[in-house]
């Protein structure tokens, strides 16, 4: 049986898995035989086939799957077959241990921030929950993924409206900031935006030795929020690994997990209301080119700023966030709202979202593949 995420998968699941994967490449080998020009169909095989070695890459970490490997490199004459056999194991060997303290970690986190509340250290802190008409309002923030080790290229950054002066610095909840770069959209682009009434502020990078301010706000937004399960907040040690992006004031904010943008959210006191479409927008021009969340109100939000739904994975009651209110879902699909991968397309900005949109998978890690292999198939058309 499968630990819980982002704990070890267990060999039958995987096992499944990676037979419905392989599967899936005959079908779309098979639809592309038939029309070898078709862009669609060449991103389809791409995806399958992707999908189908993120899946091997999972089963290779099962323990029926390490069996598997160990009994044939025993049997594999050919060296350098066998080579890649022992590389594999040992990729699965590593993988398997870091899902295990992954799980360890996330289990400590949970532990550590209730022991926070029994001993009172939040008290008196603000809740800017409010009561919404929308769950947008309510909670304005992005999903996330969860149980995903963060990766981030933090290389010096060139371009995309950046000043090149040295950024001011910001008082956020009472501390003094100094952001490491400025980030601000073109005077077009601006222009657009604020006639849509969107407001389009500069954006302030963080220093990672700042990870912890982005999600202290995090974390402020969520508490005693009834739609707050649907949010997932990294832990510190995760954010840091990632591009942090504020408004002035802190209060409204973006991140950026290597190509993935995660942790979008604006308090209902932001000093730049309605600013979500555009640091999606900035995020994207930052390297930001896919995301996910649940299909409530946010795919269409995403919509507009060119993301277009790539992939589904229906809900399962076995995953569901802690504290996963099915009433306060409940007008999304019963509480029980599909997962939505997206991603982004420049010629689709302004674009609107189609419900139900995006192809069914199996497995949340099909869906990243799918992801990212839309933006490949993209880059080869």
């Amino acid at each position: 049986m499968c630990k819980p995420k982002p704990g070890p998968r267990c060999t039958p699941h995987i096992r499944k898995r990676l037979d419905n994967a392989a599967a899936r490449i005959d079908s779309a080998r098979a639809a592309l035989e038939q029309n070898p020009s078709h862009a669609r169909l060449q991103r389809r095989v791409a995806a399958a086939v992707a999908a189908y070695s993120d899946t091997r890459a999972l089963y290779d970490s099962t323990p029926g799957g390490q069996n598997e490997l160990r009994t044939a490199i025993s049997a594999e004459p050919d060296s350098e077959r066998r080579a890649e056999l022992k590389r594999r194991l040992a990729a699965g060997e590593q993988l398997r241990t870091e899902q295990t303290e992954a799980l360890r970690c996330t289990r400590s986190d949970v532990d550590n921030d209730n022991e926070r509340n029994e001993r009172g250290e939040h008290d008196g802190r603000t809740d800017d929950a409010g009561t919404p008409r929308e769950v947008l309002e309510a909670v304005r923030l992005e999903s996330g993924t969860a149980g995903v080790q963060a990766g981030g290229n933090r290389e010096i950054l060139v371009g995309s409206g950046d000043r090149g002066s040295p950024s001011p610095r910001l008082l956020i909840s009472g501390r003094q900031i100094q952001p490491v770069a400025d980030h601000a959209l073109p005077a077009d682009e601006h222009a657009r935006f604020a006639a849509r009434g969107l407001s389009a502020p500069t954006l302030y990078e963080l220093a990672p030795a700042d990870a912890g301010v982005y999600r202290e706000q995090m974390l402020e937004l969520t508490r005693k929020n009834p739609h707050a399960a649907s949010v997932h907040v990294y832990s510190e040690d995760e954010y840091r690994q990632m591009r942090l992006l504020v408004t002035d004031d802190g209060k409204a904010g973006v991140a950026l997990k290597d190509d993935e943008i995660v942790s979008a959210f604006a308090h209902k006191d932001c000093a730049h209301p309605r600013s979500v479409q555009s640091m999606i927008r900035q995020a994207t021009r930052l390297g930001g080119h896919r995301l996910d969340c649940f299909d409530t109100v946010l795919p269409k939000l995403y919509a507009d700023a060119g993301f277009v739904p790539v992939a589904r994975l229906a809900w399962n009651d076995d995953y569901a966030p802690n504290g996963w209110d099915y009433q306060q879902f409940s007008r999304f699909n019963g509480g029980r709202p599909d997962v939505v991968f997206m991603a982004h397309d420049p010629a689709r900005v302004g674009g609107m979202y189609m419900p139900g949109a995006g192809e069914y998978v199996d497995d949340y890690d099909i869906g990243i593949a799918r992801s990212q292999a839309y933006r490949a198939g993209m880059s080869k058309t």
